[in-house]
């Protein structure tokens, strides 16, 4: 079976890709980033095994058996509808199922499928997903606004608890939310799980990148609190922090956000930004692989701004930004002679 045939539970039970996910081995690092930039399109099944990779990494807590049967009937279920047939990639690496029952052991701690707490009844997820090429805004319950980039998910109780507000993000998103605050109580915090990264607010404007490797956080009003593992970091407007793979700590810089928020007007400002970074972002965008064929310009240095609704139009502004030939064919856009 070849790496883009795999399902998200090939990638977890591979152990190179495991490796990678948990920085243990620079040669599977060094493999899986190159894959993963020459294979856009199976960015959303890596993401998915690098969450559930992540958790089983947090340690376990018990779980009622009634928990365990919802989840294992929804993994069934979801198996069952893609017909997709699993066997283990590689020796001596857990099945599905018995992830599964892992990953089952950490849903209360780490917060995945259930509400951290006391309560017994099972509580449904809705998901919403932005197509390829398009962004998607979203009401919340508590009239909280979420703007889904392109190739973007977010997953959220179907049942909202008005006072433990939470949101799981694969993808990029940028968040409005409301504050709410009742005479006497203290204001209800937002919580938005990204990867590893959770990202805690009372009611601000901020944006979340989760890329293959890292979380970027932008603020652009109010305050938000990140948490990474044992680290954690308050953030003011302005600030935007990025949590990689492998860092022990958080990194926060100040400056220009435009560039970090202006998809949200529909369009991708560039700063000093290697061609290849432009690729990889019009990529995970379009769902197409935007192929550098002239490796001379790969690093060369790119500042510009290209509107994201008319692709034909962006793919002529680019050759003129770059003084080199930009060719559509089919589902691939080769750059350079």
């Amino acid at each position: 079976m070849s790496y883009q045939e795999y399902t998200t539970a090939d990638f977890v039970n591979d152990e190179s890709f495991t490796n990678y996910v948990k920085a243990t081995d620079q040669q599977a690092t060094l493999f899986w980033e190159k894959w993963i930039h020459e294979h856009p399109l199976s960015l959303e099944k890596v993401n998915e095994a690098k969450e559930i990779i992540g958790l089983l990494s947090l340690g376990k807590d018990p779980l009622k058996e009634q928990f365990y049967e919802s989840l294992k009937n929804r993994i069934d279920y979801t198996i069952s509808a893609q017909n997709t047939d699993y066997q283990p990639v590689v020796k001596n690496i857990f099945p599905f199922f018995k992830i599964a029952a892992i990953l089952t052991g950490l849903v209360i701690g780490a917060g995945l499928l259930f509400y951290i707490g006391n309560k017994t009844e099972n509580m449904a997820l809705l998901t919403v997903v932005a197509p390829y090429g398009h962004t998607k805004t979203i009401m919340l319950p508590d009239s909280s606004t979420v703007i889904l980039n392109a190739n973007s998910s977010v997953k959220y109780p179907e049942k909202w608890d008005k006072t433990n507000r939470q949101i799981w993000l694969n993808g990029e998103a940028y968040f409005q939310i409301k504050h709410i605050e009742k005479k006497n109580q203290p204001a209800v915090a937002f919580t938005v799980h990204a990867n590893l990264t959770e990202v805690s607010v009372l009611g601000t404007v901020f944006n979340v990148n989760t890329q293959a490797d890292s979380t970027l956080v932008t603020l652009v009003s109010g305050k938000v609190g990140l948490k990474h593992k044992n680290q954690s970091l308050i953030l003011a407007p302005g600030d935007y922090a990025t949590c990689k793979k492998g860092e022990i700590a958080l990194r926060r810089k100040t400056g220009d956000i435009e560039q970090f928020t202006s998809w949200v007007n529909g369009k991708y400002i560039f700063k000093n930004a290697t061609v290849a970074e432009v690729c990889n972002k019009l990529s995970a965008y379009y769902g197409k692989k935007y192929l550098i064929k002239d490796q001379s310009i790969r690093t060369r240095e790119f500042s510009g701004t290209l509107e994201l609704k008319n692709e034909p139009v962006l793919i002529q502004t680019l050759a003129a930004l770059l003084n080199t030939t930009v060719k559509e064919n089919g589902k691939e856009v080769y750059i350079g002679s």
